[in-house]
Parts: structure tokens; sequence; C-alpha cells
């Protein structure tokens, strides 16, 4: 019976254990991922959790030009004696190199495009012979391979509820664009709040995958009233509530339909539809928590998908002034949202314009005729 790991951290640890059996010199398995719409590079699992090492770090690709050389070649490196390690080099080469004397690195890809790296470090140097690194190749597969079976599950969810608005002609109100706003504000708030919260680098990167999924639910939801000009009467409001437990039937049908049952931290995406409109004084639905209640996931999702909601521009209105959403948050703080995370953003305001303005519409919103109800 094969074990089933409950986070890619363990796999990637029992897997260390393995490879020491033979190599003890081997000391630490890391995995960087590449974010190919900001064109990053973030740490994502290491086999050493209990050493403080680049935690929460991302740098631009084309910072690391020897990074960005593999990269394009699809070639391995082989550093053997990493106090060699001086200028030309990043920081985060910088930084190994004062722990490890060693260091073998190989890209991998999910066909032709960029998913990262697989960095072996050592306490030894010279110590990655010709026979050695064609072992680590092949266990660098066995990573590449979890990686991808981990990726292509949320790739196949987020599809799936795209075809589905696509097949019933559904006009959302919220973009694409929106949707990837919301998943970089949730990734900032959450690394703000991660030595806090004691949140790992996987965490993070799955609470960023999973937070564009928060309202799949909508699909199920008349145009009528999510593209409605103006305040819903009541009748209308509860039927918009529903689209909570609708998003969570349909992660349950899309789950057991297509097998994916495995799918890694599922009870955090349950967390992020379930609880992104929860409020932190307990007036929010479908279930009516209050404070920390509230899951972790919910509470950040709720913040970032608020900003850019009142922020942006909609079909049936226009976005209000970015200074008097920041006003707005800061004065629904400890009431409607978690201080914590609003504090985590309004911190670094910077940082969301920044954001704002990469993934910007696109589309004009003066060009869209009148809805029709």
């Amino acid at each position: 019976m094969i074990r089933r790991f409950q986070t890619v951290s363990e796999e990637l640890f029992q897997l260390h254990d393995d490879i020491r059996e033979q190599w003890p010199s081997i000391a630490r398995i890391a995995v960087a991922l590449y974010d190919e719409q900001t064109d990053k590079l973030h740490t994502f699992v290491k086999s050493s959790p209990d050493m403080n090492l680049l935690n929460h770090y991302s740098v631009p690709l084309a910072q690391v030009p020897s990074l960005l050389k593999l990269a394009d070649s699809g070639e391995c490196r082989v550093l053997q004696n990493m106090s060699t390690i001086r200028e030309g080099y990043s920081e985060h080469s910088k930084v190994v190199a004062k722990h490890f004397k060693a260091s073998y690195t190989e890209p991998f890809y999910m066909g032709n495009k960029l998913l990262g790296f697989v960095f072996f470090d050592a306490d030894e140097e010279n110590y990655f012979t010709e026979s050695l690194v064609r072992h680590l190749h092949s266990y660098s597969r066995l990573i590449e391979s979890l990686i991808i079976s981990e990726t292509l599950p949320v790739m196949a969810l987020i599809g799936m509820v795209n075809t589905t608005k696509d097949i019933a002609n559904i006009r959302d109100s919220e973009t694409g664009k929106h949707l990837i706003r919301v998943a970089r504000y949730t990734q900032l708030i959450a690394t703000e709040l991660a030595d806090k919260f004691d949140l790992t680098d996987e965490y993070i990167e799955y609470m960023t995958r999973y937070a564009p999924l928060h309202d799949i639910g909508k699909v199920a939801i008349p145009d009528r009233i999510l593209l409605k000009p103006g305040k819903l009467n009541d009748e209308e409001y509860r039927l918009m509530q529903t689209h909570v437990v609708e998003g969570l039937n349909m992660l349950d049908h899309i789950i057991n339909n297509f097998n994916f049952l495995n799918l890694r931290h599922v009870d955090l995406l349950r967390d992020v539809i379930s609880a992104h409109h929860e409020r932190w004084n307990g007036s929010g639905y479908p279930n009516g928590l209050s404070g920390e209640e509230i899951p972790l996931a919910g509470r950040i999702v709720t913040v970032a998908d608020v900003f850019d909601a009142l922020a942006s521009d909609r079909i049936y209105r226009a976005a209000l002034p970015v200074d008097d959403v920041f006003e707005y948050l800061q004065d629904q703080k400890g009431i409607a949202f978690d201080p914590q995370c609003v504090d985590a953003f309004l911190n670094n305001k910077d940082r969301v314009l920044e954001i704002k303005e990469e993934f910007k519409e696109d589309f004009d919103y003066s060009q869209v005729e009148a809805v029709s109800l």
C-alpha cells in the first residue's frame, strides 16, 4: 500500500531520507517554482523545515542570470565549491553558500514551460560525482512528476469552471484579471502574515492557487442578478448568497466525478470557498462565523476580494478611488475584516498598487451595452 502524505514537504522529506542512506552528505533538497505571470522564482518546499533559510523568498528570474541560462538551455549545474561564490551571483546563492559547500541544480518543465528548479545541497566539497549526478537526475524526475501531478488538478478545476461559464453563456462581472489580482493580493497578505501564523511556503502557494476559485458557485446564479446595476432586493440577495453552498457542491461533484480525491490541501480550498463572505463581527454568510472561527484562508481572501471588487470597474459600475477603498478597509478593520489581514494589506500599499497596475484590465467598460434585465 502506497502511503499518501499530506503535504509535498512531507514527501520531499521522505525522499531526502532515502537519498541520505546512500549519500549522507546531501544536507538539503529544495524546490523553487517559476511564476510565469510575474516572471519570478519563489521558494516552495524544502526537505529541512527546521532550517530557517530563504523562507518566503522570491526574486525575478531575470535577476538570476545563472538560473536563467539553465532555464533556456535545459542543462544542469554543478557547483563543487560554494566558497567561490562572490560577485556576480544572486543574493540567495550567497546565502546558500554560507551553509553548504557544494550544490547541484536542475530545471524542470511541463511541456516547454518552465515550472521551476530542484536544488541538492551538500555539506562536502567536490561531492557531486558523475555517478551521483546521474542518480540525482532520476530523483529530480520524481520530484518533477510530483509537482506536475499537483499542478494539473488545479489547472483542471479552473478550466472546468471557465468551460462551464462559456457553455452556459454566463457573463460574469468578475474578469480573469480580477481573479489574478485577488490571487496576488492573497499571496501578499499571506506572506506578510507568514511568521505570525507559521505559514509555510507550500501553504501560501496553495492558497494563491486556490484564491481564484473563491466564487466558483456563481455559475449557478442568473445573469440578471450577477450583473444587476444597483442594489439587490432581499429575494435577489438571498439567491446571490447561495453561490457559496453551490460552490462547495460544485467542488464535491468535480472531485468525485474526475477522481480528484487526492487533491492536495483540499480543506484549504473549501475554506476559501466557504468563508470568503464571512465577516469578523459575525454579520457575514453562510454560517455567521465571527473572529477566529473564520478560517484564516477565508479571512485573507475576503480582504483581497473586497479591495479588488471596490477598486475595479465592473460592467454595472465604475471603480471607487483607491484611497477611498484603503480608507474603507481601515474603517472596517475589526468590524467586517480581520484586523491583522487589513494591516498586512495596508502595510504594503505600494505593492498593492503595483499589482493593480501590472494586471490592469484591457477591456473598455464604457463600450459595454446596458444589461438587459
